[in-house]
């Protein structure tokens, strides 16, 4: 009878640590893909599942609609203080997992001589494990190489996010300056000096101090010449779509309509003024400014589309600039979401009012937000990398 009994508590007790086994794998699969999107995560969590065995062979887990998620698989907020994890409507980086076996749900229930035996209800086991997305902090999204003065501002509600960290030149205590309710949440903040502890607080990441700060790793790459001689105008009347094929321009001003540019490299002479509805696409085009040429986008209007991929020392950039500073302005609600990185050491980049960025990285000389806009840097600079931090994600429970 010992002997019997033994046994039936080893077949619960291995039965409990499968589900808890098999919640740790789901919950660090799901959390190490937050930042690639819910698909990935999903993929991801259902594999890590399969690969585990419960007893009606391997687990499965239920994972509801939304970014939120729901049933044994949710997303949100983790709370390092209180270890508390929350549910958000929005998901999360941390991921909770359930795993169940029960003679109701699809796992089973652990089979038991002694239920049969003795006609007793089947044996429940539930195990939950939560983990948290551990950002890269090797690599870099932005470099803002201003060498003095303030190369981050932000201000009213504006937000700063990126894949991965974020590297200012400056050494001044004012290198990042971020008040009222904005904020920057990214894996980490660089700078050579001290970080003011107001700004601190409003950086949802790590902060490295008093660190080197790389140079511009393109410094030494020539730029093509523009032959200004060569420019034509864009004949664009502000409907419909106008195609321009790769070569130099004048410059571009618009109100509305959409102006696509073909595959292939295009020099502007002066800048790129677009207000109204006007919408700048780039089809696999990679844009080259003047010395201080500028990009100004107003009220509606908007640049879209995929940087070119074969340009020179310039692949998958969507505009490169040196020389002259310049100042770019993005304001009232316009959009710019391109599929590239961007290039322009001396350019100052203020973004505001409801304005939208996205990109994959950039390297700019300086960094404007107020009101409500917004920076999105979904890629790295492959030339500031750091030594690999191993792992994606944590067990936190």
């Amino acid at each position: 009878m010992l002997a019997w009994l033994g046994v039936e508590i080893g077949i619960v007790v291995r039965s409990a640590n499968g589900a808890k086994s098999a919640a740790d794998a789901v919950a660090l699969a799901a959390a190490a893909r937050y930042a690639d999107g819910h698909d990935a995560v999903r993929v991801d969590a259902f594999a890590a599942a399969g690969a585990n065995s419960g007893p009606n062979g391997p687990i499965s887990v239920l994972i509801a609609e939304g970014p939120a998620g729901g049933g044994d698989v949710e997303f949100g907020t983790w709370d390092e203080d209180s270890r508390t994890f929350s549910s958000n409507t929005n998901g999360g980086p941390a991921a909770r997992v359930t795993i169940r076996f029960a003679a109701d749900h699809p796992n089973g229930a652990p089979s038991l001589i002694f239920n049969g035996f003795f006609k007793a209800l089947p044996v429940a086991l539930e195990r939950t494990s939560i983990a948290v997305y551990n950002p890269p902090r090797h690599i870099t999204s932005l470099l803002a190489v201003a060498d003095s003065g303030t190369g981050i501002d932000m201000e009213g509600s504006a937000r700063m996010t990126a894949r991965g960290g974020v590297t200012v030149a400056s050494a001044s205590q004012l290198a990042v300056r971020v008040v009222g309710g904005a904020r920057i949440e990214v894996p980490i903040v660089r700078v050579p000096g001290t970080m003011d502890e107001t700004s601190a607080t409003h950086i949802d990441g790590a902060i490295k101090n008093q660190t080197d700060i790389p140079d511009d790793p393109f410094a030494s790459i020539a730029m093509p010449v523009i032959v200004a001689g060569l420019a034509e105008a864009i004949d664009h009347d502000g409907m419909g779509f106008t195609h321009v094929p790769p070569g130099v321009h004048l410059g571009l001003v618009a109100a509305g309509g959409n102006i696509v540019l073909d595959p292939g490299e295009h020099q502007f002479v002066a800048g790129i003024s677009l207000s109204g509805t006007a919408v700048l696409e780039l089809n696999a085009a990679t844009i080259e400014l003047a010395d201080g040429a500028a990009i100004n986008l107003s009220e509606n209007s908007s640049v879209v589309g995929t940087a070119g991929s074969a340009w020179r020392a310039w692949p998958g950039h969507w505009i490169v600039q040196r020389g002259t500073p310049a100042d770019w302005h993005i304001s009232d609600t316009a959009v710019l979401s391109v599929d590239g990185h961007c290039y322009a050491p001396n350019s100052k980049v203020t973004i505001s009012d409801g304005a939208m960025v996205s990109m994959r990285s950039a390297i700019v000389n300086s960094i404007t937000e107020s009101s409500v806009a917004k920076l999105h840097l979904g890629g790295e600079i492959d030339a500031l990398r750091e030594p690999v931090v191993p792992g994606r994600a944590r067990l936190v429970k």
